[in-house]
């Protein structure tokens, strides 16, 4: 005869994922009650990932793409020539679009990129990320071009869940015209929180 367990009582089991060189711990929980074998059934309810995680260093210091304005708080894709070094778990492309992949854990990731770039004398230019085309609001960053059309290096960052195929890109937009931006430089790092 089976031992009934609490409702309550969660299982944990650490493994080795060896494909992926991560160590998981798997969260189980019951869920119904097995009549039959007067247990409870238990499912998998959540798989974290411990010590370690993926992580991604993206970067443009030389190539000054100019992203086309047309529209004045109108968001637009920044250009870029963009190289990656440190990476595991993600794929980057060359025009800066970061891919998150191998695996669905939901677990959250730190995403910050210092972006610098020139424009026209006091235009207000924002910077936001997009994950998957669709804007992240908690990563908007301002930044005021002043004097000599450079601006100095302006911080976005943000916390978000990525899984398996989505992609995360750094958009910006003029505020006070519809006037170009060029690119100075860009560090974009993502990093998973475990």
């Amino acid at each position: 005869m089976g031992i009934k367990i609490s409702e309550r009582v969660k299982l944990h089991h650490i493994e080795w994922d060896e494909e992926r060189e991560d160590l998981l711990l798997r969260e189980y929980a019951p869920t119904t009650w097995n009549t039959g074998t007067t247990e409870y059934d238990i499912d998998l309810i959540n798989t974290t990932k411990v010590g370690g995680g993926d992580y991604i260093d993206l970067y443009d210091y030389t190539s000054n793409s100019v992203t086309t304005i047309s529209s004045t708080g109108v968001y637009y894709k920044v250009d870029m020539n963009a190289s990656s070094t440190l990476s595991k778990g993600f794929t980057a492309l060359a025009n800066g679009r970061i891919i998150k992949v191998g695996d669905s854990y939901k677990t959250p990731m730190k995403i910050q990129a210092n972006i610098a770039v020139q424009g026209s004398n006091n235009d207000e230019i924002h910077f936001l990320f997009y994950k998957n085309g669709y804007s992240v609001s908690n990563s908007l960053a301002t930044k005021v071009i002043v004097g000599n059309n450079k601006g100095d290096t302006t911080t976005l960052q943000c916390l978000e869940t990525l899984n398996d195929g989505d992609y995360i890109e750094v958009y910006v937009s003029n505020e006070s015209g519809a006037r170009d931006v060029t690119l100075e430089n860009v560090d974009i790092i993502i990093n998973e929180l475990t």
